[in-house]
């Protein structure tokens, strides 16, 4: 019994001296870096303007049309990051209407449906450039036209840009309002949507 109780210690001994040793020798995890699920736009593609202490306007810039429901989603995310990034739960979009506009005017609901995911009612203003003009053309959602209505073709894009004003909102969000977006939950339901145009 005397050997056994010297022998153990001196095997617990070299155990701690070689483990030591061993994860000493061990490759260290190296942490992965922050990488944001959306990737960074190039310069000129966002841009936004500060109109008041609540109230932005938020420009998309391309050179490359691929959907207008691609593009349109892509600046619903960045008004979400946006309002998020100032520290507000939610926004309103504010509709840009023009005297002869026919599109109604959306009604509260009643119901108390959730519209963060209804993106029907997040309409920007559009204007672009064909290839080989100087003037630009301009769409409005609110004005009855069709997209692309006059009949452009949308390969015959050379730029265009995408623009909408928000009002960042503090408190409950008003679920009623059809303008109203929730900005944590918009941003989970595009993020993996979305990615910068060009």
């Amino acid at each position: 019994m005397r050997h056994f109780s010297i022998v153990v210690p001196i095997i617990m001994s070299a155990a701690a001296v070689f483990g030591t040793a061993w994860a000493a020798d061990a490759p260290v995890p190296v942490p992965k870096a922050n990488v944001p699920m959306v990737p960074e736009a190039g310069p000129g593609i966002f841009s936004m303007q500060k109109l008041s202490a609540t109230k932005f306007h938020l420009v998309v810039t391309g050179h490359t049309f691929t959907s207008r429901e691609a593009i349109e989603k892509y600046l619903a995310y960045r008004a979400a990051d946006l309002t998020m990034n100032q520290h507000f739960p939610w926004f309103t979009f504010v509709e840009n209407r023009k005297k002869g506009d026919t599109v109604p005017v959306p009604k509260s609901d009643p119901q108390d449906r959730s519209y963060s995911f209804r993106m029907e009612y997040f309409r920007p203003i559009w204007r672009y450039k064909i290839t080989g003009a100087s003037d630009w053309k301009n769409w409005s959602p609110f004005s009855g036209a069709a997209f692309f209505g006059d009949g452009t073709d949308p390969k015959s894009i050379a730029q265009f840009e995408v623009s909408a004003d928000i009002a960042l909102q503090k408190g409950m969000l008003n679920g009623h309002n059809p303008l109203a977006f929730d900005a944590g939950t918009l941003s989970d339901f595009l993020v993996n949507q979305v990615s910068p145009p060009q």
